[in-house]
């Protein structure tokens, strides 16, 4: 209980950018939606993977997705550095507004800087395309022991990235990426990057 209630207090956000409707944070509609997931299967499920590499780790770039995940992307990271006690993490967003992906204001919001460094990539576009982002965040992302991807759009601007160590936690939304990976539309995966899956 004590989790849902850091996420009832962080989420007094009400939805402000133009093009997005209105939304008022629903702790019945939360709670169903994480009680489903705690009953799903993930469709591809390497998380075992994922925790053994952070476990070596001693660097993890985390790359936010949608501005109203960051709650629940602060409490994941906050429960990775209570079991990994030396990790360093960065929090990756995009460089200004964009659709509802996170950035710099909403890493604010939630006081994400108490649990990792934020970092802007520097670029706009859906996702993350590795060649438009910043210098700083390049290096960042290049240095980085291990790196999480939240979303569909950091899966389709990164599955081709030359590095390795690279995790990607998304919902698969249409069949172009969900037939590739041999999974349902709308499955939940936690996908390590490898040569075979490209």
């Amino acid at each position: 209980m004590k989790q849902i209630d850091k996420i009832s207090s962080l989420l007094q956000l009400d939805t402000k950018e133009e093009g997005i409707l209105k939304h008022k944070f629903d702790l019945n509609t939360l709670m169903d939606k994480l009680h489903k997931i705690k009953s799903d299967n993930l469709a591809v499920d390497d998380s075992r993977k994922l925790f053994d590499d952070i476990s070596e780790a001693h660097t993890l770039l985390y790359l936010g997705d949608n501005c109203g995940e960051i709650v629940l992307d602060k409490i994941f990271i906050e429960e990775l550095k209570a079991h990994y006690n030396n990790l360093k993490v960065y929090y990756g967003v995009r460089g200004q507004a964009i659709v509802n992906d996170a950035t710099i204001d909403d890493a604010s919001d939630v006081n994400m800087s108490e649990s990792a460094e934020v970092i802007s990539n520097g670029d706009i576009s859906l996702g993350t395309v590795i060649e438009k982002t910043s210098s700083e965040f390049q290096k960042v992302f290049n240095d980085a022991d291990v790196v999480i991807c939240k979303g569909q759009g950091n899966y389709e601007g990164l599955i081709n990235c030359s590095r390795d160590n690279v995790y990607f936690l998304f919902m698969a939304k249409c069949n172009i990426v969900a037939d590739p990976l041999g999974i349902d539309t709308m499955s939940i995966v936690a996908l390590k990057k490898s040569r075979g899956n490209v």
